[in-house]
């Protein structure tokens, strides 16, 4: 089962169910209990009465350092018209995670555990239905039980660093104001490390073994980079997620992917809090290249022998702005509309994405009375690279691949603390950039409605 779509989805819901400034800092002091309860996400137990035992067990336990949490995220997700067929699908994600404060357990100044499963099931909407690469659904991926991050994590002074198994959706090249709203994929983690990179890269729902280490330079600037093990399953597997169903495959040895990445916050447009990222990541694995055979003809050709020429490595280059562009009267500084921008480049004889652009606006506590929902638009535009296109015509096949589109429309209502209610509405021009249905004709633009439901405990 494909995954060249995933997001940080782990991310997304802390964004969207968080109460703290989108552009704060990374670092702070160490809270101390009290304070880390009044910052945690919005939880259901803290809005039914009913769960108040529950609620006060977790509370005595995080006390002690041992905090549960987790969310429940449920989709159910329609393709209206267009695609390969219409049809609905449903599709869930229970994550579950543990941290284990060491320096209240044990002593330890600085140190802590962390520790998360996922539980998927149903069936992508994407995958089954649309034919698309900028998926339409944050959580597709293959039903199973797996472990999914699992690391130890020590904080001294400025730097902390990671050892474990860990996951590059979690902490790269995310805008703030993209995770706290939208459901498509693309706008979590984007498409072109999914498409780009062996075995789609360190992503949902695949963690692997790596090491993270980040430097607070100051409250403005911090440069953060890991590198991993660059496969989660065997090298030759053509389906990772079924090669490794659980998350329990500990590689190492395998030619590695690293990913660095420079923030820096400052006072952008009218005096307004704006945060900037520049980051790029490379594998130095081995890769097809997209248009040339050892024989020097185009792949596809008459006479081509179809064995592509190989490249060691590959690097992409990204970039992330993130703007307030009004902030609403009152204290709440997140009320307001902000702006974001994200763009990839990479080397066009090896990604099958060389180009990709995405942004939009989001509006928050705009509407009377309702200070915590969100509003979205967004538009993401995935390139294909040229190369492909000269295959495509080399193979006189008649369909030409170019570029994608996806188009996406959100309303996030906070129910209650801790419950939260999303409906989408998401259109995708071109899907899979333009390849032909069987019989040759391109599959056509798809409309997509869902309304997705977050629980937050």
């Amino acid at each position: 089962m494909g995954r060249f779509r995933r997001a940080g989805l782990a991310a997304l819901v802390a964004a969207a169910m968080a109460p703290g400034p989108l552009l704060a800092d990374d670092a702070d002091d160490k809270p101390s209990a009290a304070d880390e309860a009044e910052e945690r996400d919005p939880s259901i137990l803290d809005s039914v009465p009913a769960l108040s035992p529950i609620k006060a067990a977790r509370d005595a336990l995080a006390e002690k350092g041992l905090t549960f949490s987790g969310f429940y995220f449920s989709d159910p997700r329609a393709n209206l018209h267009g695609g390969m067929r219409e049809g609905i699908t449903y599709s869930g994600l229970l994550k579950l995670k543990v941290d284990a404060d060491l320096e209240r357990i044990a002593g330890l100044e600085g140190a802590s555990i962390h520790a998360d499963m996922l539980q998927i099931h149903g069936r992508d909407l994407s995958e089954d239905y649309i034919g698309n690469i900028l998926s339409v659904n944050d959580i597709g991926a293959r039903p199973t039980t797996r472990l999914f991050e699992a690391y130890y994590q020590q904080k001294i002074d400025k730097l902390t660093l990671k050892f474990g198994q860990l996951a590059s959706d979690e902490e790269y090249f995310i805008s703030d104001y993209a995770e706290e709203v939208f459901i498509g994929a693309t706008l979590g983690w984007a498409a072109p490390p999914s498409l780009n990179l062996p075995q789609e890269g360190p992503a949902y729902p695949l963690a692997v073994l790596g090491a993270q280490a980040q430097y607070d330079f100051s409250d403005r600037l911090t440069v953060i980079g890991a590198i991993y093990n660059g496969y989660a399953a065997r090298p030759d597997a053509r389906d990772p997620e079924k090669n490794n169903p659980h998350g329990l495959n500990f590689r190492l040895g395998d030619p590695p992917f690293m990913i660095m990445e420079g923030r820096y916050r400052f006072e952008g447009l009218f005096g307004l809090p704006a945060r900037v990222k520049l980051g790029g990541y490379g594998h130095l694995g081995k890769f097809d290249d997209l248009k040339r055979g050892t024989d020097g003809l185009i792949l596809g050709a008459p006479g081509s022998n179809d064995d592509p020429l190989r490249h060691r490595g590959d690097v992409n280059l990204y970039a992330v702005l993130d703007q307030q562009l009004w902030r609403a009267p009152g204290e709440d500084p997140e009320r307001g509309i902000g702006l974001f921008l994200r763009a990839v480049w990479g080397p066009k004889d090896r990604n099958t994405i060389s180009t990709y652009l995405d942004g939009g606006l989001t509006a928050k506590g705009l509407v009377p009375g309702r200070p915590d929902d969100v509003a979205g638009v967004a538009v993401a535009y995935a390139d294909f690279s040229p190369d492909l296109a000269e295959v495509d015509r080399a193979a006189a096949t008649g369909a030409i691949r170019r570029h994608e589109t996806a188009i996406e429309v959100t309303y996030k209502a906070q129910v209650v603390p801790g419950l939260t209610v999303a409906p989408t509405f998401q259109h995708i021009v071109r899907p899979g950039g333009g390849p032909p249905e069987d019989g040759g004709k391109r599959i056509p633009n798809a409309t997509v409605f869902g309304v997705t439901t977050i629980v937050t405990f």
